[in-house]
Parts: structure tokens; C-alpha cells; sequence
């Protein structure tokens, strides 16, 4: 099997290495090129691929995970040299494409109904967990398919995680992804709240965490974020403008269901004020410390 794999960010190089390591060939493709290059003189079963149309022409199964909604429509919709520029003689009965990254279920529909038009098949399948958990194969899916999975589909699933959860038809998945990922950013909003009013309490805020982490309140997330909140690190794992669109999206989805939903729109008020101050290419630790400077 043949595996395309588009978008090589923090959690894209980490699941791709980890199908390279077991053996697979792939064909990779970055914005930036230099990530594929490098991917590519790391393992011998590795090309660089020049274009998304390059790899969907050679590819049996495609997984993609980018950054954001625009990104993905320039890879599938371009016209010179995304899947649209392809026509549709190229796609077989066996090709797939697996779509990972954090997009609006709308935009998950509209490739969808692309793949259709292509005779190829296409799962939504975004991943939860952290940049440890995608280098350790330990990542969760979130599928939204109405069919089984072919099963060498399902042993690139195993290599890159633990779980896999099927949700029913396309988008659902990219729904379900938008609502973990709000648990996740309401949690780190309310950690930058009582580390603000913690330092006026006088209580040691490396004190706090390690109670939080050790509680019933603590979770992976909390635990794994530890330093970054107490400023020990500045690594970035999770941009805080990557948080704001994932709750912009979230939003949007409420709206579109007829919810105002109050936890939702103050998580996304905040972040929006974040990276409006410049906090926006920081991890989303970060509103610990925005939320700090703002008394």
C-alpha cells in the first residue's frame, strides 16, 4: 500500500514518522517544503511529493491534517494543483481520503461530496490527544464514515493510535472533535483564572497545580500543560490562535443549531482578547499569563 500524507506540523511529522518507522511507504507533502524533505532523509520508505495533486495521483489512501479550514480547502480544491485539479479519471475504486485535521463539519461534507464526485472513498477522522501521545501512538480517532474500514486503513489507525470511535456518516466526526476540544479549552481557561486569583489568595501556585493534578479536578490535559502554565517552559504544544479558531468553530456550529451557549462564547471572548494583545503564537497555557496581566 502506497500512503499519501499531507501536512507534516507538531502532530503531523510525529503520526507520519511513526508509519514510516513500521515500514510503510509514503509519499509526504508540506507547505513548507523543507519539513518533507527532512521526513524524507530521515526514512528510506519516505518521498516528497511536490504538489497534494502528485500524491492523490499515486497514492491508494490519503491522510491529510492541516491547520486550519482554508488549508484544507487549498489542498482539495485548488485548482492547479489540488484534488480538483485531477479530474476524475485518476481515482480508483480503492483510494481514500482520510481527513484528520480540526475542520468545520460543513467543510468535512462539501469533501466529502468532492469524493463522491471522484469514486473515492472519505473519512473524517480527526485525533485527540497530545504531541507525547502522537509520538507514542497513542492518539484517539473520531471517525465519521457510514462503511467498515478497509483493514490496511485500520493498521495505519493502530500504528498512530489507541482508540478509534465511529460516529456515523461524514462530519460527524469534525463535530465531535470540536465538542472534545471545547471541554479542553474550557478547562484551560478556568486553570488561567484561578492561577490569576491564586497569586491574590497568597497560595504557592506550583503548590496549586501539583493539588490539581493529584485531585479529582485534574485531568491528562492539566497535567501534561503543568509547566507551561507556570511558565518552567515555552515550548509551544497547542498555539492559543489555533485554541480561538477551534472555538470560533465551535460557535459557529452552536449558532448554526440555534444554542448560545455561555461557557463557549466567554471561552472564545477571551482568546479572541489574547491574541488580539499578542499572545496568539504563544501555547494556550498562555491565557494564564494574559489573564495575570490583566488586573
Amino acid at each position: 500500500m502506497h500512503i499519501g500524507f499531507i501536512g507534516l506540523g507538531r502532530m503531523g511529522a510525529l503520526m507520519a514518522s511513526n508509519l514510516a518507522r513500521e515500514g510503510l511507504r509514503l509519499s509526504v507533502w508540506n507547505r513548507s517544503a523543507e519539513k518533507a524533505r527532512c521526513l524524507a532523509e530521515t526514512f528510506s520508505n519516505v518521498t516528497a511529493a511536490k504538489t497534494p495533486a502528485q500524491i492523490a495521483s499515486t497514492c491508494d489512501v490519503v491522510f491529510t491534517i492541516l491547520a486550519n479550514d482554508d488549508a484544507v480547502k487549498a489542498v482539495y480544491f485548488d485548482k492547479e494543483s489540488g484534488v480538483a485539479a485531477l479530474g476524475n479519471s485518476v481515482f480508483g475504486k480503492q483510494q481514500y481520503w482520510v481527513e484528520m485535521s480540526t475542520i468545520s463539519p460543513a467543510l468535512s461534507t462539501q469533501i466529502s461530496t468532492l469524493a463522491d464526485e471522484r469514486s473515492a472513498g472519505y473519512i473524517d477522522a480527526p485525533v485527540s490527544g497530545s504531541l507525547n501521545a502522537a509520538e507514542a501512538g497513542d492518539l484517539v480517532f473520531m471517525f465519521g464514515t457510514d462503511g467498515e474500514l478497509p483493514e490496511a486503513i485500520q493498521q495505519c489507525f493502530s500504528i498512530m493510535g489507541k482508540a478509534q470511535f465511529a460516529l456515523g456518516k461524514a462530519g460527524r466526526g469534525h463535530a465531535a472533535k470540536l465538542l472534545i476540544n471545547s471541554v479542553i479549552h474550557s478547562q484551560n481557561q478556568i486553570v488561567g483564572e484561578i492561577l490569576a486569583l491564586a497569586a491574590s489568595c497568597d497560595i504557592d501556585r506550583t503548590a496549586l497545580m501539583q493539588l490539581l493534578g493529584e485531585s479529582a479536578a485534574g485531568s491528562p490535559m492539566i497535567r501534561f500543560r503543568t509547566p507551561l502554565y507556570l511558565g518552567e517552559s515555552d515550548d509551544v504544544t497547542f498555539s492559543l490562535a489555533l485554541a480561538k479558531k477551534d472555538m470560533a468553530l465551535v460557535s459557529d456550529l452552536a449558532n448554526e443549531h440555534g444554542w448560545s451557549l455561555a461557557q463557549i462564547n466567554t471561552n472564545l471572548e477571551q482568546l479572541k482578547a489574547a491574541e488580539e494583545q499578542g499572545w496568539g503564537d504563544k501555547d494556550m497555557a498562555a491565557i494564564a499569563q494574559y489573564l495575570a496581566s490583566q488586573k
